[in-house]
């Protein structure tokens, strides 16, 4: 399958979460030194319980074979270096546990945008468009536990689908 890879905005990505990338809007404090967008986005799904890692993603082949859901908690990606990087969504099916492949987008993600991906959205780590791309990942600390240089992920809070076909984009 190939689906065709598109700009992130506000608008288009509403249905899976929200951008992270500088208001439209005038800010709300500003002086010689900086302009501050106030309440640019929540944690509240974390629950007091968020942690925030280093993630940093190798270009490999624009294919996407796999796809995670956190149905507790909102996954964030918030680039540390402005490198360009694909994000893919889709929607949960209703009634099950699977992607909606209907709603299968691919978003082109640069100049240091992030996402908030909202809970029960299908997704996986963006894809590096140069060599490295590095971002800072938010969740819930209570999905990965970290011991003597292994991990392990609470299955019950991550649902993992394959996809049957791999999906590639185009631009």
């Amino acid at each position: 399958m190939q689906i065709k890879a598109v700009r992130i905005n506000d608008e288009n990505f509403k249905p899976y979460g929200w951008v992270m990338q500088k208001p439209a809007r005038a800010s709300d404090a500003a002086n010689a030194q900086l302009a501050y967008w106030d309440n640019s986005f929540t944690l509240v799904n974390l629950n007091g319980n968020g942690v925030f890692g280093f993630l940093e993603v190798t270009r490999i082949p624009l294919e996407l074979t796999m796809m995670d859901m956190l149905p507790e908690s909102v996954r964030i990606y918030l680039s540390v270096d402005a490198k360009p990087s694909i994000q893919f969504v889709a929607l949960n099916e209703k009634g099950s546990l699977k992607p909606d492949l209907k709603t299968l987008k691919a978003f082109i993600m640069e100049d240091g945008d992030g996402v908030v991906i909202e809970k029960g959205v299908w997704h996986w780590t963006p894809f590096a468009l140069t060599e490295k791309a590095s971002f800072a990942m938010g969740l819930r600390n209570d999905i990965m536990t970290f011991n003597g240089g292994k991990y392990s992920v609470d299955e019950s809070k991550v649902k993992y689908f394959p996809m049957g076909e791999p999906v590639s984009v185009t631009f």
